[in-house]
């Protein structure tokens, strides 16, 4: 952390080249005697994309920016404000704390924070920061998440964390057990520093695996940005030991799209099935990840094209979670309806079908755009379809 990056004269700089190529700032040579031009391309890059990801870091003056790697394992401010939305009390600890934008967020619900990083420079950006945003109920300690909770004579009301997911070499891991730490080897001992545990994992992780591999979950939250996952949280509490509530958000224009339902509701629910009919429906992200496939379409008294297609359909328009279109035209995947199709141009989504996107944009001769959406799917008669649609509502 060089601090002669925080001088007014480089901060100028900063500010003004944040629309710059990033590789022309490299190329040049550094105007400024103590600082390199890779540092200050650095502190660039990293402004730059927090102008969206973190508005109030952005909009605080002196604020030192962590490399682009760093800044893209943090939480947004978005999905960290959530995640505090889910907690209260007189203390948490959050022992993968980063770059803090998490404790940022908890310590506007909870009395005291502790943000415990093992990685040294880290530790020392995320303490200056929060002396820049004003924030005063943070400790902050530089060592390892563990070992601070084992030498920690004290309980929690909270304990969150964010395990790793790269390996030592520095590879993607996607199974909570490859993670760092591994969360699904420490549950009893974690629970014996708190009751409440809060788990941040990624999109990709499946939702039976985690349950396997954790214990006491109470809540699952898969929260969702402009229909984009983001991240899998999970709330454990010592000794529940019953189904766990699912909970879906999506972020969008402005919205929440909020869906919730029991493993047992989507387990016991029965679809109803049909043909297309006037209009289509299409869960968002959330909801998909979520596996309520059965329960979502229930639940809004919707049929089902086909067990595996995930798409919905219904003669009278619903509000939904999701893209709404109305049906115009259903044709069969043949070589003599393709002949009907006059569209040069159509948005093309494929669900349950046996052909890829660019197979069927290749037999039709469709090329991608305009304000056509074209669904290929398989229909409950097993009979593969066309559904040419107009879109009318992204909820």
């Amino acid at each position: 952390m060089n601090p002669e990056i925080l001088s007014k004269e480089v901060q100028a700089y900063i500010n003004n080249n944040l629309s710059t190529d990033i590789h022309k700032i490299l190329l040049k040579k550094s105007s400024f005697p103590k600082i390199s031009t890779k540092e200050i391309a650095a502190q660039i890059e990293s402004k730059a994309k927090a102008r969206n990801k973190l508005p109030t870091w952005f909009a605080t003056e002196n604020i030192f920016y962590p490399n682009k790697h760093n800044l893209s394992q943090c939480s947004s401010e978005k999905t960290a404000l959530y995640k505090a939305s889910l907690v209260s009390g007189a203390t948490m600890v959050d022992i993968t704390a980063g770059l803090g934008v998490d404790c940022w967020a908890f310590s506007d619900r909870v009395k005291q924070v502790f943000h415990v990083e093992k990685n040294t420079t880290l530790s020392r950006i995320a303490q200056y920061n929060f002396k820049k945003l004003g924030i005063a109920n943070i400790d902050f300690y530089s060592e390892d998440g563990m070992s601070f909770l084992r030498n920690s004579e004290s309980r929690y009301d909270w304990i969150y964390i964010d395990p790793s997911r790269r390996d030592e070499k520095n590879k993607k891991v996607y199974f909570l057990s490859d993670c760092e730490p591994d969360v699904t080897e420490q549950i009893e001992f974690l629970f014996s520093k708190s009751s409440r545990i809060l788990i941040k994992t990624g999109p990709l992780l499946d939702l039976s695996v985690g349950l396997n591999q954790l214990k006491s979950v109470k809540e699952i939250h898969i929260v969702a940005v402009n229909n984009d996952v983001k991240e899998i949280l999970w709330m454990l509490e010592k000794d529940f030991e019953k189904a766990p509530l699912i909970k879906t958000i999506n972020f969008k224009n402005g919205t929440e799209q909020i869906f919730k339902f029991s493993i047992g509701e989507e387990k016991s629910a029965i679809p109803m099935y049909a043909t297309p009919q006037d209009f289509l429906y299409e869960p968002n992200a959330a909801i998909l990840k979520s596996g309520a496939f059965k329960w979502v379409g229930n639940y809004f008294r919707l049929h089902k094209l086909h067990p595996n297609s995930h798409l919905y359909t219904s003669s009278e328009l619903i509000e939904f979670p999701g893209r709404i279109f109305r049906i115009q035209h259903v044709l069969d995947y043949s070589k003599k309806s393709m002949k009907k199709l006059t569209i040069s141009h159509a948005n093309i989504t494929t669900r349950n079908f046996p052909d890829s996107v660019a197979e069927v944009k290749k037999k039709l001769g469709i090329k991608d755009g305009g304000d056509t959406y074209l669904f290929c799917t398989t229909n409950i008669d097993q009979n593969l379809v066309l559904l040419i649609c107009n879109q009318l509502f992204e909820i």
